[in-house]
């Protein structure tokens, strides 16, 4: 609870947002944690975690429902595992006003720090689709980044082809 929390004290404070217009949530579906299910201090359901079809179920409820109360509502996906990230945001993006911003978030922060390192070095030939791309890891920050940065290259005249041959994703030993 303490993410959401912290991300709407921000809104609130940095972004203007009233306080009583935001609602911190967590879905628990469960831990695979043996060891967390078995203390008996852990707040959360001591279940093993669901997957598949019921975990997508559940969020389906909870989007339906959030909407039905709110209809304007934007939710913001914070967290969510790397495995069904991206098909989450793809399943509401166009019906639901959504934002994750392990994905959307940390590229658009990524490509301005870029774009300003481009600007800072005085170089106005430059462009993004120049640079070559080097994204330790492959979850859903790291694929988030590369999504935003692909699609700045393409709009700055770069085809798609060309854009993705300017990144190189790695592991933690390279």
């Amino acid at each position: 609870m303490g993410i959401p929390i912290g991300k709407l004290s921000l809104y609130c404070a940095a972004g203007g947002i009233a306080p009583h217009r935001v609602l911190p949530v967590v879905l628990d579906v469960g831990t695979d944690n043996e060891q967390l299910r078995n203390d008996k201090f852990y707040l959360g359901v001591p279940k093993p975690r669901l997957k598949g079809k019921e975990y997508f179920h559940l969020v389906d409820e909870f989007m339906a429902a959030v909407r039905f109360r709110w209809p304007n509502v934007l939710v913001q996906f914070e967290d969510f595992n790397s495995g069904v990230a991206q098909t989450l945001l793809d399943k509401y993006r166009e019906d639901h006003l959504c934002f994750n911003d392990d994905i959307q978030g940390t590229g658009a922060t990524v490509l301005a720090g870029i774009l300003s390192a481009i600007r800072a070095k005085g170089d106005q030939v430059t462009a993004l689709g120049d640079q070559k791309i080097v994204i330790v890891g492959a979850g859903s920050a790291g694929m988030g980044i590369a999504q935003v940065l692909r699609q700045a290259m393409v709009e700055q005249g770069r085809t798609q082809e060309e854009a993705t041959k300017s990144f190189y994703i790695v592991d933690q030993k390279g």
